[in-house]
């Protein structure tokens, strides 16, 4: 298999972790798998990057200033079975924290709690994705950069 020598020793593209322009090449941008980015592999990081990646592309070909603005924002649920489930989030600088989710204080979701709520958040959820996100439609409520209302952190 030929490669394009833009890889790291394990293959991965260096990539600056907050504007996500390559280190390798300054018209060159990525996300997800292919960066050497200390974040999650997940589907809602790799979201989070593509908010993140089309506003840098467009300063970039604009030659505007790249906005540094990605901060390894990571929010996803986790099957836990019978009908419950874990709601996660956390950043380069958080481990995944406890609180309310997406509305400080009042939830409906609760974080780092396995519930059926969360179970039902990530159903509809299903629906938001292939219905809104998929579409390029912004999800309200919910953005590229983890907010801390609503949240408690470890001092």
């Amino acid at each position: 298999m030929e490669r394009s020598g833009m890889g790291d020793e394990l293959n991965y593209v260096p990539t600056d972790r907050a504007t996500l322009q390559t280190k390798v090449k300054e018209n060159i941008f990525a996300i997800g798998d292919a960066t050497n980015i200390p974040a999650s592999k997940a589907g809602s990081v790799a979201h989070f990057e593509g908010e993140i990646l089309l506003e840098n592309i467009l300063r970039y070909i604009k030659g505007e200033a790249l906005k540094e603005e990605f901060d390894g924002h990571a929010n996803c649920f986790i099957e836990t079975g019978h009908g419950k489930a874990l709601l996660i989030d956390f950043n380069y600088t958080h481990e995944p924290v406890t609180g309310t989710f997406p509305f400080p204080g009042v939830g409906p979701l609760s974080l780092l709690k396995e519930s059926r709520m969360n179970h039902m958040g990530k159903m509809a959820f299903k629906w938001i994705y292939w219905n809104m996100l998929i579409t390029g439609r912004h999800l309200p409520f919910v953005s590229a950069q983890m907010t801390e209302a609503g949240k408690v952190f470890d001092e």
